[in-house]
């Protein structure tokens, strides 16, 4: 019996069992992983994603008013490609890449990433979110490292402008409800 385990596993059947049930294990576990994000981004934000403004932000002000002029920029794009990577209309958008280019046309510098604009924006509650502030959405992306996967700008009445990658446009969407209300992880203020 245990000779005919070890012929079947070394046979060319034997080998494509084996890649199967590795490759279903890999499935399992991203599965599981990504189950395990999506309760924790239900059941509250996780210990890192942290209520007080970040430190890079000493010595500057938060902005009083967050500019509403950065969503109708930002909806000027309405229908562009969502592009990964893509920071520029003439290519497309990702989501951090539109966050980025409507700010910069009003002269604010953000970083690139949706985890790196997250670090750089102050904690505001949802009472005090207003046009033109950002929504941060935590591990959308299962592959991720970083907690903070989606950025959107809050363009008021629970909507915001955002590039997903799962409509292949720039958009607006629900901030609260469905997949993104899953997910939702908390607002930030652009310090200036």
């Amino acid at each position: 019996m245990q000779n005919a385990l070890v012929s079947l596993a070394l046979s060319g059947l034997g080998r494509d069992v084996l890649k199967v049930a590795a490759a279903l294990a890999v499935a399992v576990m991203i599965a599981i992983a990504f189950t395990i994000s999506s309760l924790a981004a239900l059941l509250g934000a996780p210990a890192e994603l942290s209520t007080t403004p970040p430190a890079s932000g000493a010595g500057r002000a938060i902005s009083d008013s967050p500019s509403p002029l950065v969503v109708e920029i930002a909806r000027t794009q309405l229908g562009k490609p969502y592009v990964w990577g893509g920071a520029r209309p003439e290519v497309g958008f990702d989501c951090s890449g539109l966050v980025q280019w409507a700010h910069r046309q009003v002269g604010i510098a953000l970083p690139r990433t949706a985890q790196q604009q997250f670090n750089a924006t102050a904690r505001i509650s949802p009472e005090q979110i207003r046009p033109g502030d950002l929504v941060f959405f935590a591990h959308t992306n299962p592959l991720s490292v970083d907690p903070m996967t989606h950025v959107g700008i809050y363009a008021g009445h629970g909507w915001m402008v955002n590039a997903p990658d799962d409509g292949d446009v720039v958009r607006e969407m629900p901030v609260f409800t469905g997949f993104w209300g899953a997910h939702y992880a908390g607002a930030g203020r652009v310090w200036r």
